[in-house]
């Protein structure tokens, strides 16, 4: 069990919770074109628009994770403190979304529990797999180069 240790932990929690997302990419992929998901039905795109939000999150999404596994997969020589903020900022940039709106007006937040579950099954071990691999960041940073 030696292989088993607090960056392998970690690592298996943040991949989980990616995983996790395959849910709420399904039911995206199931409003896009749907009338009822308009955002603005007096959109001059109509439901293309939400073709739109879809290729952005992908690409957000996508990108974000690619970021952080390339971040946690990374060599102990690269596992500084300043690579486990990036891939905090990274984190909470993907998640906030979920939440930030919710105590201003309600209707920003997930549409319905199921949603809101699926949303922090994403969050909850992903967060916490990245607070559990902490300690194997604390390299010393990479001195600056001379001018």
């Amino acid at each position: 069990m030696e292989w088993l240790n607090r960056l392998q932990v970690g690592r298996g929690l943040i991949i989980i919770g990616f995983l996790a997302g395959y849910n709420s990419i399904s039911a995206t992929v199931r409003h896009l074109g749907n009338d009822v998901f308009l955002l603005v039905a007096a959109s001059p795109n109509g439901p293309a628009h939400s073709w739109h939000h879809f290729l952005r999150e992908l690409g957000g999404d996508f990108g974000a994770m690619a970021a952080i596994l390339l971040i946690i997969f990374a060599a102990p020589r690269n596992r500084t403190s300043t690579a486990w903020w990036v891939m905090l900022i990274l984190m909470i940039g993907f998640y906030a979304p979920f939440w930030v709106g919710t105590p201003f007006n309600s209707a920003y937040g997930a549409p319905n529990m199921s949603a809101e579950i699926n949303h922090l099954m994403m969050a909850i071990p992903t967060l916490i797999g990245c607070f559990v691999i902490r300690s194997h960041f604390r390299g010393v940073e990479v001195a600056k180069a001379p001018n």
